[in-house]
């Protein structure tokens, strides 16, 4: 049974695969994007800005009638870059590249859970320097248990009397 976890933990797993080439050039070198399962963790120095991504369940929705329910996935990003004036190519860049992979891996967590489409994506007017933010909105199906019925109250009704 896929949960609203398991498909986080699954496409921050693909995600970190696809991310792991690209850094961010920080005071203190070159530093890798960190791609979180849920909430970013809060940082216990201010030595650096972190670059990273995170990915969690921002709503879920289940159907009646359906085999499957659906989670509001949100990709979250930010990107340090010190550069004032192209810094936001790197976000841009980094976006398309998660964007192009969650198009080329429709299905995650061993074919369970479907991408629909269309991917939404938004960049944020206001831009909290040297922090780069962005976020992805992607919809996935997740499963639904089946329903437990429970007869052991109900009496039998004869009709050949």
């Amino acid at each position: 049974m896929m949960t609203i976890v398991v498909v986080v933990e699954k496409l921050a797993e693909l995600i970190r695969e696809a991310v792991k080439e690209y850094d961010t050039e920080q005071k203190a070198g070159r530093m890798p994007i960190t791609v979180y399962a849920g909430f970013p963790h809060v940082p216990d120095t201010s030595k650096e800005k972190a670059s990273f991504i995170y990915c969690k369940v921002a709503s879920f929705k289940d159907e009646i009638n359906g085999s499957f329910g659906t989670a509001e996935v949100d990709i979250g990003f930010s990107i340090c870059d010190r550069d004032k004036k192209d810094g936001w190519r790197q976000l841009y860049n980094l976006m398309e590249h998660v964007r192009q992979c969650l198009l080329k891996n429709l299905y995650i967590g061993g074919g369970t859970n479907h991408l629909e489409l269309p991917l939404k994506g938004e960049i944020y007017d206001e831009q909290p320097y040297p922090q780069w933010q962005g976020m992805i909105h992607a919809t996935y199906t997740i499963d639904q248990p089946e329903q437990e019925l429970d007869f052991s109250g109900m009496q039998e009704v004869r009709t050949d009397e």
